[in-house]
């Protein structure tokens, strides 16, 4: 009592000048303000229990009203010790503080909280009343610690915390209005207090207004950049969104969160997110799925961000729990399988006997322990590409995927379309997730998946770059963490560009696993073929297949297709037709429902390229007209079949015949009962979507029972029940052009790839036979792109065939013919398909069809040159190198008897290039396919022998008429060397130098190309020509006109031709039919001797070889001429010493 007494006398001076309101001076009021605050500070350091009960007494007697007047003082320094002092008392009172001070008086002009609270609103200014940042962060953080006291001290007493709610809404109002502070720290605190209210206790319809206004103040708070600060709002938001008042603001919630998961990757930030939606997915009751398949979005989003593992785990942990928790809730469950033996029943329909057990499926789907080989690496590289680890899928989660999947779609897709110019990676990730979580359930959004993946490929910027079709090939087949070691090294590739392909790749990959294959194959065929109706697609390809000998009557000039030297040759390969035919007519099956792509109908197929060929490069200019939609179907199959213009009763009877088999065949199809069943799937879902927001409608106004006005109902309406529009509406906004084929067909050959990876795991089960339609489907969509227009995509054309041959196995037999036409085909441009590639492909294709590849080639080859005439357009470059380097590719393949056989046909194709005034560049082309040719030595001698005089007669000699230009020049340049190849291979009969007219004709062009001063590469070669034919030549008169022509060049300027002219010469003096007359001799020998003392040595070395064999010819005149020279050069004068010692 002692300490008390001396400290009420000793604080009566003090208050004494605080409670006059003369005393002005703030020096005055802090100095006692500080007196004051040591005093108590003193006292409690010395006194007991019951002296601090007293205390209290004192305090709310003599300095609880002083100080609640001080706390609204003007001076920032007064209010400042003010709370000083109310943090000292909260330290040493203990729980003291809040019954026997701050709640005992509880009007609230005289209570301290009261006054403190207010001082963090808003005047009529709007602006907040305590200026002082420190001042309202120590008010917050005041009221923080005594409600986590009284939260401590009463938590077993819930009634008695009514104390401190008394002052609910005036704190809220207050924080409300602090969550728009900019001091980060104090905005961090007010949320921990606003968590720590713990306001779902207290949902009074008073307080509405104010959680509105501290949802949109908090969700305005989230773009700050301090993580720990966004830790504490998002805690609060958990909170607060769960209250039935922000029932609505849900959406704008979500679209916050969204936007933060774009700029903020913190681990800590996105557990809170996640904590956040598995709370809301759990206690919100009246959830529907537009909403759920947001808030499940959000973890999407969360789990391809670059976190890591053990977030990435929480993630897919919370999703789990929360789909056990609302499976165990539902109590409608039998309901619940009925859908799934729905969706089971669809897929019957469609051709897949899917197992009615999901249970064990789903068990077994992603079990890594029992993969094996491609098994096996597919399904760790999506664990190490996508970040995510996932070894099995429970059916509860299946389930509720299953439920939402439509409006978990459209979300991604209305999100990948709010990035439209930004990264997508995180996407490939997303719609991964949705593919395995859904599993083939998700057929239905195959569509706008395949076209995600298109627009993503578009802005790739390695699309074009060599390795990458050997990059796509190999993230298959080889485990993603070996090629990351390798990327720069094997493929040039930056990690991030790798990384962002290979998320790519196996997106398309886990679509062909996880899909009905005809529906993948289907889609991709709308987006080649620009055309949405499957119909008309069917019709198509049907089209291309009819074999019916209606369609020989719509084409004029048909070419002949019978090969009778090709069967006499290969005997084994005919048995084995005649045997398929013989079992085929055995079966009765009609003619129309066989493919042409088979081995039997190869030669309708060559038939049917050759003649489109034909038509091609022979179309007309023509101007449609408009035709009414009863015209459209019938004008469709005419143009098909070449019936547009044409009035023959018969032909359209046949037309008529045509239509309805083929109206036939569609019915039958696998691709187009996906599509009706599919189509039936949309309306049912859409319908009944429709039906659950109308019910749920109803009853949320029925429970609520709000007056409200029309307007108000209406925007009610808009905010809670966001509308999934159907996909089908959603495409019409989005139309995309497809003309990049590449990327098609980079989809088709991994869409193939993905359904390898499936037959290979489950090799044993029937139910994943290739259907033969599909095959022929995909042989189709080969056929209508392997196109030289399309010569960069040829490598994911290979691609596509290996994984076509992998996959039907055995069935390649049946199809050998188009595999290795393909084949062929891809060889044209070495610079896009690896050769060694090619032959690993071609030697399966003959494990399978016992049938050597020669064979194959043969085959071809006979097809194609009895046709080149009609295949190959002479007015279009592209068209002729593409042709022309399949020739190439044939002629080095083939056996000899078949060059042989059909030479004369390659004959005319020759003469056709010399009739027609062609293009220099195909000029140019087909002298580099000639000189390559020539140049082969195996399995041309006997052509060349039999046609080597006419190829240099009435073609090569033609074509090295000299004209002006420079193109002309280039053109005389290839033909040069052509004739150079000619004579250097012996390729050419030796009776051929006997020719004296050829020979001198042949001479007279190669002066004439000498003579050309303008380009010295041309004469060069001219004289190599010279100085190889006239060792052969036997005329001695055009020996010497020759050597004549030979001795005036060197005079020349040019050390090369002087060199290349004494080669000539000597080749002159070392042809045995030279005879040389004294006269000649005269003549030659001093003019040698003079050119021997040229300033170049080699050409005095090449005249001193000459001279050596001169001197043979006639001795005196040499000697006489040897004695008589006289050499300036060093080099020359040794030539002469040796020349002369050897005389």
């Amino acid at each position: 009592m002692k300490i008390y007494d001396s400290l009420h006398k000793t604080i009566n001076d003090h208050l004494h000048i605080l409670n006059d309101r003369k005393v002005l001076d703030r020096e005055k009021k802090m100095n006692s303000l500080n007196n004051i605050y040591d005093m108590i500070s003193n006292f409690f350091n010395s006194s007991n229990n019951e002296e601090k009960e007293n205390f209290c007494t004192f305090f709310l007697e003599n300095l609880y009203d002083p100080l609640n007047i001080l706390i609204n003082d003007e001076f920032d320094e007064c209010r400042i010790f003010v709370l000083k002092i109310y943090f000292l008392i909260e330290k040493n009172l203990n729980n003291l503080l809040l019954d026997n001070i701050l709640f005992k008086k509880l009007k609230n002009e005289d209570n301290f909280v009261f006054i403190c609270t207010s001082r963090l609103k808003e005047d009529e200014n709007n602006k907040i009343i305590e200026e002082k940042e420190d001042i309202r962060l120590k008010i917050v953080q005041f009221l923080y610690t005594i409600l986590s006291r009284h939260k401590n001290m009463y938590q077993q007493s819930p009634t008695i915390i009514l104390n401190i709610f008394i002052y609910l809404e005036h704190i809220l109002s207050a924080l409300s209005i602090l969550l728009k502070d900019p001091y980060p720290l104090l905005k961090k605190q007010t949320c921990q207090l606003l968590y720590e209210l713990n306001i779902q206790k207290e949902t009074k319809e008073e307080y509405n207004k104010i959680y509105k206004d501290i949802l949109t103040n908090l969700l305005g708070s989230l773009h700050v950049r301090k993580n720990d600060t966004r830790e504490a709002i998002i805690k609060c938001l958990k909170i607060i969104t769960c209250l039935k008042t922000n029932r609505n603001s849900l959406h704008n919630v979500i679209e916050c969160f969204k936007k933060l998961c774009k700029t903020n990757i913190s681990n800590n930030v996105i557990l809170e997110m996640i904590n956040c939606i598995e709370m809301w997915i759990l206690n919100i009751k009246d959830l529907n799925n537009v909403e759920k398949a947001k808030l499940i979005f959000i973890i999407f989003l969360c789990m391809n961000l670059k976190i890591v593992p053990c977030t990435i785990k929480r993630c897919y942990d919370v999703i789990e729990n929360i789909c056990n928790d609302l499976y165990k809730q539902n109590t409608n469950n039998r309901d619940h399988l009925k859908n799934n033996e729905h969706i089971l029943y669809t897929f019957k329909n469609c051709g897949k006997n899917e197992k009615n057990n999901y249970e064990e499926e789903y068990n077994n789907l992603l079990n890594i322990e029992k993969m094996e080989d491609i098994y096996d690496i597919f399904f760790k590289n999506i664990n190490y590409i996508f970040t995510f680890s996932l070894n099995k899928i429970s059916n509860s989660v299946h389930n509720f995927f299953c439920e939402i999947k439509k409006e978990l779609y459209y979300e991604i897709i209305s999100y990948e379309k709010s990035c439209l110019f930004d990264s997508n990676e995180e996407l490939f990730g997303i719609i991964t997730l949705f593919l395995l979580l859904t599993h083939k359930n998700s057929f239905y959004f195959i569509k706008h998946i395949l076209s995600f993946i298109y627009k993503s490929y578009i802005s790739f910027k390695y699309l074009n770059y060599p390795s990458t079709p050997l990059l796509i090939d190999d993230l298959l087949f080889v485990l993603h963490e070996n090629i990351k070691n390798q990327h720069e090294q094997n493929y040039s590739y930056q990690y991030e560009s790798f990384l962002y392909l290979s998320k790519q790749v196996y997106v398309i990959l886990i679509c062909g696993y996880l899909m009905p294959i005809e529906l993948c194959i289907m889609e991709i065929a709308k987006m080649i073929f620009d055309e949405n109706d499957v119909e008309r697609i069917l019709t198509k390809f049907y089209l291309f297949n009819d074999k019916n000998e209606n369609y020989k009557e719509f084409s004029s000039n048909i070419i002949e297709t019978k090969n009778y030297y090709i069967e006499e040759m290969n005997e084994k390969f005919v048995h084995e037709k005649k045997i398929n035919n013989k079992h085929n007519n055995y079966n009765n099956i009609n003619n129309n429902n066989e493919y042409i792509f088979l081995n039997k109908n190869f030669q309708t197929y060559l038939q049917k390229c050759y003649n489109d060929l034909r038509k091609q490069a022979n179309q007309p200019f023509i101007i449609e007209r408009p035709c009414s939609d009863k015209e459209k179907k019938h004008e469709f199959y005419s143009n098909d079949h070449l019936l547009l213009h044409n009035k023959n009763n018969d032909i359209g009877n046949n037309t008529n015949i045509i239509i309805n088999k083929i109206d036939e065949r569609k019915l039958n199809s696998i691709f187009f009962q996906y599509n009706n069943v599919e189509d039936k799937n949309i309306k049912q879902t859409d319908e009944k979507n429709i039906k659950q927001t109308d019910e749920k409608n109803i009853k949320l106004n029925d429970e609520k029972n709000i007056k409200l006005n029309d307007e108000k109902n209406i925007k009610l309406n808009d905010e809670k029940n966001i509308i999934c529009y159907p996909l089908n509406e959603y495409d019409k906004n989005t139309s995309i052009i497809y003309q990049n084929k590449k990327i098609l067909l980079i989809i088709l050959s991994q869409i193939l790839g993905g359904y390898y990876v499936k037959k290979y795991s489950q090799n044993n089960k029937k139910e994943h036979v290739f259907n033969e339609e599909c095959i022929n489907f995909v042989f189709y969509l080969i056929h209508e792109n392997i196109i030289y227009e399309n010569n960069d995509s040829y490598p994911y054309i290979l691609i596509t065939l290996k994984h076509v041959i992998h996959i039907i196995e055995k069935e390649c037999k049946k199809y050998t013919n188009i595999l290795f036409h393909f084949l062929i085909i891809l060889q044209t441009n070495p610079n896009f398909c690896s050769h060694s590639q090619i032959n690993n492909l071609m030697e399966e294709i003959e494990k399978y069809g016992e049938t050597k590849k020669i064979y194959f080639y043969n085959y071809e080859y006979y097809y194609f040159i009895k046709n080149i005439n009609n295949i190959i357009n002479l007015n279009d470059f592209d068209n002729f190198k593409y042709h022309i380097d399949i020739l190439n590719i044939l002629l080095c393949n083939i056996s000899n008897d078949i060059l042989n056989k059909y030479s004369k046909e390659l004959m005319n194709f020759f003469y056709l290039i010399i009739n027609k005034e062609l293009n220099s560049l195909i000029k140019l082309e087909f002298l580099l396919f000639l000189n390559l040719f020539i140049s082969r030595k195996k399995n041309v001698s006997t052509f060349f022998f039999k046609n080597g005089k006419d190829i240099l007669k009435n073609i090569l000699l033609p074509l090295c008429t000299w004209k002006t230009g420079l193109s002309e020049a280039q053109t005389r340049k290839s033909v040069l060397f052509c004739i150079r190849e000619l004579f250097i291979n012996n390729v050419l009969h030796v009776d051929i130098f006997k020719n004296n007219i050829l020979i001198q004709n042949l001479i007279c062009v190669l002066k004439s190309q000498i003579d050309d001063t303008w380009n010295h590469e041309n004469r060069e070669i001219s004289i190599y020509i010279c100085s190889y034919i006239v060792k052969y030549v036997t005329n001695n008169n055009i020996i010497l006109d020759l050597l004549d022509y030979l001795i005036k060049l060197l005079d020349d300027s040019n050390i090369s031709i002087r060199i290349c002219t004494t080669t000539g010469i000597h080749s002159i003096f070392q042809n045995k039919n030279l005879v040389l007359s004294k006269e000649k001799c005269e003549h030659i020998f001093p003019l040698l001797f003079l050119h021997m003392d040229d300033d170049y040595e080699d050409v005095s070395k090449n005249i001193f070889y000459i001279l050596k064999i001169a001197k043979g010819i006639d001795k005196d005149i040499f000697i006489k001429h040897a004695k008589n020279s006289s050499e300036c050069s060093h080099h020359a004068k040794s030539y002469k010493n040796l020349l002369m010692n050897e005389v």
